[in-house]
């Protein structure tokens, strides 16, 4: 198997001890059965419950398996929080791999975006395309247990970003991003260190500003997290802060 067909997924926790096993299990029998070579990236972000004894004990068993496709589970542990620090590591830990990964993404641990468009997503980077997200946003896309407060609040800060940074893609907070992995590295290479949730929106941005084509596709997504971490205030005003200080600095390099 070819590395530049090997799809590296990222799946950053913290704390998720309920939900670790069911996910990765989830995520790589699809994997094994959609025949999609890949690796998986457990990137822990510092977490103080079991989440790094069940991940190793998964890494252990899962990997023991032989296939007719490349099938790999690791585990990296971080001291610090932050989606963003979880992308950049894992981006620069595959380029320094032998044989780097081709491609290169990220999704969330509940699996709430339906497993089954990793298929779309493996077929169109095989085909070249070199930036491909999912969206709640579009005509065909099925959401299913949002709450009225989550809708509403990705609704504006989607709105924010097209009118103060020209998004051209709709649905910046969706947790399902992938790319061709050179694409990742040199946008890695154009952001800031920002270690938060902004930093998977800021590659979009800095991606349409280098006009690298980014396509959407809608997808069946599905809230059935009853403990979600995130705080939705405390993310808006982090959200509005980075989407000022963005739209200076590209106002700057024009």
């Amino acid at each position: 198997m070819e590395s530049n067909k090997i799809l590296n997924i990222i799946i950053p926790v913290l704390n998720e001890e309920k939900r670790l096993e069911n996910g990765i299990r989830g995520a790589m029998a699809f994997l094994r059965e959609a025949k999609i070579p890949h690796i998986i990236s457990i990137v822990d972000n510092g977490s103080s419950d079991s989440t790094q004894e069940i991940a190793k004990s998964l890494c252990e068993e899962l990997n023991t398996n032989t296939l007719e496709i490349i099938s790999h589970l690791e585990y990296l542990r971080l001291e610090e929080r932050g989606v963003g620090l979880a992308l950049r590591t894992v981006i620069t830990h595959n380029a320094k791999r032998s044989k780097p990964c081709g491609f290169i993404g990220y999704m969330d641990i509940d699996l709430s975006t339906d497993i089954k468009h990793l298929q779309e997503v493996y077929e169109n980077l095989s085909k070249g395309v070199e930036i491909i997200v999912g969206s709640r946003l579009l005509k065909d896309s099925v959401v299913i247990g949002r709450s009225l407060k989550r809708e509403i609040l990705s609704r504006t800060l989607n709105l924010i970003l097209k009118i103060a940074l020209k998004a051209k893609f709709s649905d910046a907070m969706c947790g399902f991003k992938f790319y061709q992995s050179q694409v990742a590295l040199n946008l890695k290479n154009l952001c800031n260190d920002d270690k938060r949730w902004f930093y998977c929106t800021q590659m979009l941005v800095i991606a349409q500003y280098h006009n690298i084509p980014i396509k959407e596709i809608a997808v069946k997504w599905e809230d059935e997290s009853t403990d979600s971490k995130v705080r939705i205030f405390s993310l808006s005003c982090i959200y509005l802060s980075e989407i000022w200080r963005l739209f200076k600095l590209l106002r700057l390099k024009k």
